[in-house]
């Protein structure tokens, strides 16, 4: 599995011409008749929202997100028997005598040895492990047991089941993925080490959805265009995956931590933010969701009260922005006269600011000061969504206390704070690991998360023949890997290696990159 460039977001229609009827296919009370239309009796007259025309009819906004994530969806080689023969050759040669992990853990050749080694350990002990086939159902191997008082290996016949029957290898390898993580009853080890699972994904015939374009080069900045873009999809794909996902709670969270886009970090450009942002809430349009974004307004008292200062002027640069909504551009109408009749509009953060259309709230990085807590209006606006059945999406949320003297945010409700920023599911994950923390250089590696497939993956960063190339080491399904196993399998040098596949962009010139790509703001 070579290096390659994320996958683009899928084919969306454009704002101009998209539909925008509430979820739940009632009529929107801003809709008004086109002109255009009311001089053709023969036709019906088309609703316009915000200078948008849209169909009177057709799918909800909703179902035609679904549909756009679904073509997105790509799906590997059906499991028929050339490819089961190449994943049986692969997971031998890569796995080999490590499943056994698998056996041990969900088979009766696990239980047997359990039973039998109870009272006299040793006398019954799996050594071996040999995949023979592979179906749709389950895998058969042959496995090696060394028994007491026998010096050749005794062989026995096992058969590992599937938790569900696939057709695909795509299919295959979410299932041996589950199998490898730990089981959510139980307190063992995993049935294979996430540095093993690091390897199914790149069974023969899987899609590659997981790995990173080489030469991202992101302790450079400014990004180039291209790298810049490969984020913001990779994000606005994740949110779209769980607003359209009725099982993912209506509470979410992201975090994108590239430098560029750390907030803790003196690389971060406010641009950056806002053009991710953009994508995100234009896509959304797309599909005629109507999407506020939500920066926090002035908080605390007296000399203390303000905002962040990262947050400072975002309100006012969000609507300064080229939104490329003006007369004749492609999104004309999106952000409309008004906030009542946007598909894009923008608001604080508060109970009061949700509006009874309003189907995605993106709430921009909102944290604590000093004397001022996040917490009360942000768990107003959530309630009011949430009720409504819209969805918040947290955008690098720092919902942490800030200590005062005045004792706000001290120890009583500490607990309830904590549960609330732990109510968010994460959507998306996304940051650089480093070798320390001073100055977060040099890039080791990266951990990365999508909510479409729920599996976290470690990449190690590998530089070689003036290349760059983040190759995956670790892989957990359902919990997030601790420190210590991703200090197990990420070295503290970088790797060294040439950098095969794709390539995000060439690297840039110079420690600020081109004069062309700067921002206006810059």
């Amino acid at each position: 599995g070579g290096a390659r460039r994320l996958p683009p977001p899928p084919a969306v229609t454009s704002p101009s011409t998209a539909a925008a009827s509430p979820l739940d296919g009632a009529a929107s009370a801003d809709v008004a008749a086109s002109p255009q239309a009311s001089a053709a009796p023969a036709a019906p007259a088309p609703n316009i929202v915000g200078g948008t025309v849209l169909p009177t009819d057709g799918p909800a906004p909703i179902e035609r997100l679904r549909t756009a994530v679904a073509s997105r969806r790509a799906e590997g080689e059906p499991l028929d028997e050339g490819a089961a023969g190449r994943v049986v050759e692969f997971l031998n040669a890569e796995l080999g005598d490590e499943m056994l992990g698998w056996l041990l853990r969900w088979t009766e050749v696990g239980d047997k040895a359990r039973r039998r080694n109870m009272w006299s350990r040793g006398s019954w002990t799996p050594r071996t492990a040999t995949l023979t086939s592979v179906s749709g159902a389950a895998l058969s191997f042959r496995v090696g047991v060394a028994v007491r008082g026998r010096k050749e290996l005794e062989h026995v016949e096992s058969e590992l089941p599937l938790p569900h029957a696939v057709e695909t290898v795509d299919g295959l390898r979410d299932e041996l993925l589950r199998l490898s993580a730990e089981p959510a009853d139980k307190g063992s080890e995993p049935a294979l080490a996430p540095g093993s699972s690091a390897a199914l994904l790149r069974l023969p015939g899987a899609t590659d959805d997981w790995s990173l374009p080489r030469d991202l080069w992101l302790n450079t900045t400014p990004y180039p265009r291209e790298v810049r873009e490969m984020v913001y999809s990779d994000v606005a794909a994740a949110v779209q995956a769980a607003v359209a996902d009725p099982a993912c709670p209506r509470r979410m969270r992201l975090l994108v931590a590239p430098p560029e886009l750390n907030m803790e970090m003196d690389s971060y450009r406010v641009g950056s933010m806002l053009e991710l942002v953009r994508k995100v809430s234009l896509d959304l349009a797309a599909c005629g969701l109507r999407t506020r974004v939500c920066v926090q307004g002035s908080m605390g008292e007296g000399v203390l009260a303000g905002v962040p200062r990262v947050l400072a002027g975002v309100s006012k640069l969000l609507g300064m922005m080229d939104w490329q909504a003006g007369e004749g551009e492609p999104n004309e109408g999106l952000l409309g006269a008004g906030a009542a009749d946007a598909l894009v509009r923008f608001g604080a953060i508060g109970g009061e600011e949700v509006a009874p259309d309003d189907d995605v709230l993106l709430v921009l990085a909102p944290q604590s000061m000093v004397g001022a807590p996040i917490v009360p209006p942000l768990e107003a606006l959530s309630e009011a969504a949430v009720s409504q059945g819209s969805a918040v999406v947290l955008i690098n949320p720092l919902l942490q206390d800030r200590q005062s003297s005045s004792g706000v945010m001290g120890v009583r409700g500490r607990a309830e704070r904590l549960a609330f920023a732990e109510s968010f599911a994460e959507i998306y994950h996304f940051r650089l690991l480093y070798s320390g923390t001073t100055f977060m250089y040099p890039i080791l590696g990266a951990l990365r998360m999508a909510r479409q497939d729920g599996r976290r993956v470690l990449y190690r960063r590998l530089e070689g023949g003036g290349g760059e190339q983040y190759l995956p080491v670790g892989c957990w399904v359902g919990r997030e890997p601790t420190p210590r196993e991703m200090s197990e399998l990420l070295p503290s040098t970088v790797g060294s290696g040439e950098a095969r596949g794709e390539s995000a962009a060439a690297p840039p010139g110079s420690a600020t990159g081109s004069a062309d790509e700067r921002m206006p703001w810059d």
